[in-house]
């Protein structure tokens, strides 16, 4: 058997969908990483919501013990451009925050993975990098998802930045979550925002994701997959 045949695949659904198929009134979470082999499991409840903006909160009756986030921002909208996020006093209110739950973290043995955004005050690798080394045996982990921490001013020299992902965070990710982002457009040009979409319909080239996703990341490191399309995604990313 391949070695990519052994990768764990999970595919992002909507919460609120799984809730109501469910039965269940209220989703816990915006949206679940579930397994696509053998029985359904959850990896990752993920939460929107800005930990920087106080009143950010784990639900302990999330299905998976593990929660993931943004980092946050000192903007007053959740990707705002605020640049004292990367200055001194976002990094303050990062570190707080990170001592202020950590100790609720370990009392009911849950887990806060972080997905980095070029908007918060985890920006870039470096960042992401400096958490995992800085609190290291902590509850926190951090997601490999490129097209987050791609700014429009970035796409001319992508390939750079893609191989630098996938270099720094590959390796010490606990999961790489894998979209592709549109071709930028007047809004893009306005927000500073480049707008998600599926794997193979933007700029992200499915064969550069997929030679580096086998050649950076371990084979146990788990792919989560936007459900649009999911067999052609698998096919152009060998999974």
């Amino acid at each position: 058997m391949r070695a990519a045949e052994l990768r764990p695949v999970h595919v992002l659904h909507d919460a609120a969908v799984l809730a109501r198929l469910l039965g269940v009134e209220t989703p816990c979470c915006a949206q679940l990483a579930m397994s696509t082999a053998g029985q359904p499991v959850a990896w990752g409840a993920f939460v929107e919501g800005n930990p920087l903006s106080g009143g950010w909160i784990v639900d302990v009756e999330s299905p998976s013990r593990r929660t993931v986030s943004w980092s946050g921002t000192l903007a007053a909208e959740l990707f705002g451009d605020e640049p004292r996020t990367w200055m001194r006093s976002g990094q303050d209110c990062f570190r707080d925050f990170l001592d202020e739950v950590s100790p609720a973290l370990h009392r009911h043995q849950r887990t806060v993975c972080f997905r980095p955004h070029h908007r918060h005050v985890l920006g870039d690798v470096h960042s992401a990098v400096k958490l995992l080394r800085d609190r290291a045996g902590e509850p926190f982990e951090v997601l490999l998802s490129p097209s987050d921490l791609l700014a429009p001013s970035m796409l001319p020299r992508l390939e750079e930045h893609l191989a630098r992902m996938f270099t720094h965070l590959g390796p010490v990710a606990a999961a790489i979550m894998i979209s592709d982002v549109a071709l930028p457009d007047d809004s893009a040009e306005e927000t500073g925002l480049l707008a998600p979409c599926p794997l193979g319909q933007g700029v992200l080239g499915t064969p550069l994701l997929a030679r580096l996703l086998h050649e950076c990341v371990p084979v146990t490191t788990p792919v989560i997959l936007l459900p649009q399309g999911l067999d052609a995604q698998r096919a152009v990313l060998a999974l």
